[in-house]
């Protein structure tokens, strides 16, 4: 599937069928799609639609039909999402002239910052919607009162979770969409981050000291209905040997995210997991401890 996709330019809209701002070629999908309501196999409330480069609507197609077109004996049989979807892209692909388009490398790479921050990573562990366990990784700058936190433990200390909150706001799991703003369709924002963390000195080699940052935190977005989740947060951070700053952070979250399903009318308690590095620190100083990583 990822080989017939490369021609195309991904963009995705969220939204309902009575917004005001729909974009004309989903406007005309859902006009095609809605027009016989007892059309079967087409209401899932995911499509795909192809565009040339007018922006004219092409081609489009249900999300989630796997159903192959009736074959010569009857019946129908199932086929992958992948297949499905490969076989409708083929269809689009014949009403699209490809003879300029050069095909470029795209490396794969990480985001990246131009000053010190912190890159995360998350991941949903959902047995059910294997799509959620693709990895979202997110790169935040910090400034640097932000590292202040941070600075060597001379001896145990605790540190209030909150003042993380600029890069551990960002652990919440990728593709829910229940926690999503009906006025906005954006997902709920991390608003508040809680949790009473033990800091303390980890013992050094002839180059660098470590320290180790845990505790239990919890998260809470700002949508209604106080909604929650939590996680245990294990950090191991190195330090030079005479210097306070941080040198290095990498680390991991271990949680529960509570996912409500209304077919089954229960809370499925879904494992969140999410690792975290920093990014390079350069101190204003190159002949102290705290050079680049």
């Amino acid at each position: 599937m990822v080989r017939t996709l490369r021609p195309f330019i991904a963009a995705s809209w969220y939204g309902h069928r009575d917004d005001r701002d729909i974009p004309d070629p989903i406007r005309e999908v859902w006009r095609q799609k809605f027009k016989d309501r007892r059309a079967k196999n087409k209401q899932s409330n995911v499509d795909l639609a192809v565009l040339d480069s007018s922006g004219k609507l092409v081609h489009w197609f249900d999300g989630f039909r796997r159903i192959k077109p009736q074959g010569f004996r009857g019946g129908q049989k199932r086929e992958s999402l992948g297949d499905y979807t490969v076989r409708e892209l083929q269809i689009a692909l014949l009403g699209i002239d490809l003879k300029e388009i050069r095909e470029k490398k795209h490396p794969l790479v990480l985001p990246d910052l131009e000053k010190p921050g912190i890159r995360v990573f998350v991941q949903l562990l959902d047995d059910r919607m294997k799509a959620y366990r693709a990895p979202v990784v997110e790169a935040i700058a910090l400034e640097k009162a932000d590292w202040k936190p941070l600075e060597y433990p001379r001896k145990k200390r605790a540190v209030d979770a909150s003042v993380l909150k600029k890069w551990l706001s960002q652990v919440y799991p990728p593709g829910v969409m229940e926690r999503t703003s009906q006025q906005t369709k954006l997902v709920y924002q991390i608003s508040k981050v809680e949790g009473a963390l033990t800091f303390e000195p980890a013992g050094s080699n002839e180059e660098t000291r470590f320290a180790l940052l845990s505790g239990k935190i919890k998260l809470t977005d700002e949508g209604p209905g106080d909604f929650s989740y939590e996680g245990k947060l294990e950090l191991v951070l190195t330090y030079g040997r005479t210097q306070s700053k941080m040198l290095s952070l990498k680390g991991v979250f271990d949680g529960i995210y509570p996912r409500y399903s209304r077919v089954q009318e229960r809370v499925r308690k879904i494992p969140l997991r999410a690792a975290f590095e920093s990014l390079p620190v350069v101190d204003e100083d190159p002949s102290r401890d705290n050079r680049k990583i």
